[in-house]
């Protein structure tokens, strides 16, 4: 009984150690990639559109709102029909300015099937009364391009 315990105990630490680590590895001590990054978390790999718009302002709360509208009275997916998705930071954007800030993410997500996609996601920040907020995102290809670029 206590080998089983402790195998146990053991399954569940190897389990959770890979996820606190990433955890840990995504957090930025500077603020506004960490905003950046807070949007990334809940748009993209919670999907949690409340929880992005309260992330974001100005474009980025009106693109989130517009697609909270979309789905509104539709039941969320099952979660075995959600993607997975897992993203790392690439590189900051040229500043502009000391109060907007943009950081650009390669997006990886995966299906059930083992479907995998890759893309890429701007996510522009400004300083908002004293916090960092998203206030655009837009996705891009591979080689860079917004979607609604391409055609």
């Amino acid at each position: 009984m206590r080998c089983f315990a402790r195998l146990d105990r053991r399954r569940l630490l190897a389990g959770l150690l890979p996820g606190l680590l990433a955890v840990a590895g995504c957090t930025s001590d500077d603020p506004a990639r960490a905003a950046a990054e807070r949007f990334v978390d809940q748009y993209y790999v919670e999907i949690d559109l409340p929880g992005a718009r309260e992330e974001a302002v100005g474009l980025a709360r009106a693109k989130v709102e517009h697609e909270l509208a979309l789905i509104e009275g539709q039941p969320p997916p099952e979660d075995a029909l959600r993607p997975r998705i897992h993203y790392r930071f690439l590189e900051q954007q040229d500043p502009g300015s000391r109060d907007r800030r943009g950081f650009l993410y390669e997006l990886t997500i995966s299906f059930d099937g083992g479907q995998q996609l890759q893309r890429r996601a701007l996510v522009t920040v400004r300083e908002d009364e004293g916090a960092w907020r998203a206030v655009n995102f837009q996705e891009l290809d591979l080689e860079g391009r917004a979607d609604e670029e391409r055609g």
